[in-house]
């Protein structure tokens, strides 16, 4: 009876010995695979995060997407996740970390919203040639932005330079033909340079903009308009 019991234990161990299931060691190849593949999510939450006004959590993210290289052979994506991330510090008012990271996106791509974003972001920080270089860099990437263009025309205009003002005035201004800001530097800019009736001619436009607007009406009365 005993030997009889013995030999059933034994049979029930080599069942449950051939039923237990083989476990595969995971290889460093097959790690570095998958936490590649979990990375690709990163970049999208990370958007989404900033869409819904959570820099913090943004930042967090980008940065899980950069240190985990899975896209270190993607220029592109590689610029898009350093600009998001110094959207998101920009976000959060923190322009000289946003501008650390547009610097390492343009390391990666070339564009337009770069360069614009990190001169807004000099601006804040008071550093007005750094902002007007990566402007006129920003037009060189992208010479039909009225953005860039609108943004180069005030920043000249506050600076007196009128002449050099102007292209981008005028410009920017058949994009946006009721923008106030670009209708009043237009026309001051066109005064200061001697071109009295096209000064008169937006000074009359700013006018119909907005009606009893005193640098209109003060702009036409020296233009003759």
């Amino acid at each position: 009876m005993v030997k009889r019991i013995l030999a059933f234990l034994g049979m029930m161990t080599m069942v449950a010995a051939i039923a237990l299931p083989a476990f595969a060691v995971e290889g460093v190849s097959e790690r570095q695979a998958r936490k590649k593949i979990e990375a690709q999510k990163y970049p999208h939450q990370a958007s989404e995060a900033l869409n819904n006004n959570d820099p913090d959590r943004a930042i967090e993210l980008f940065t899980k997407a950069i240190d985990s290289r899975a896209f270190s052979d993607q220029p592109d994506a590689m610029g898009n996740i350093y600009f998001g991330r110094g959207n998101a510090y920009r976000k959060k008012g923190d322009c000289a970390s946003a501008n650390a990271d547009y610097t390492k996106a343009l390391e990666f791509v070339q564009k337009g919203d770069i360069y614009f974003s990190r001169a807004a972001c000099s601006l804040e920080l008071k550093q007005d040639d750094a902002a007007l270089a990566d402007l006129d860099a920003a037009i060189k990437v992208d010479p039909d932005a009225a953005s860039y263009r609108s943004a180069r025309c005030i920043m000249l205009f506050n600076r007196k330079d009128f002449a050099g003002a102007l292209p981008d005035c005028e410009k920017a201004l058949a994009a946006e033909p009721s923008n106030k800001a670009l209708l009043t530097a237009t026309s001051q800019a066109n005064e200061q340079v001697g071109n009295k009736p096209r000064a008169a001619e937006v000074y009359r436009r700013l006018l119909a903009v907005e009606p009893g607007n005193p640098i209109a009406t003060e702009g036409l009365q020296r233009t003759g308009g």
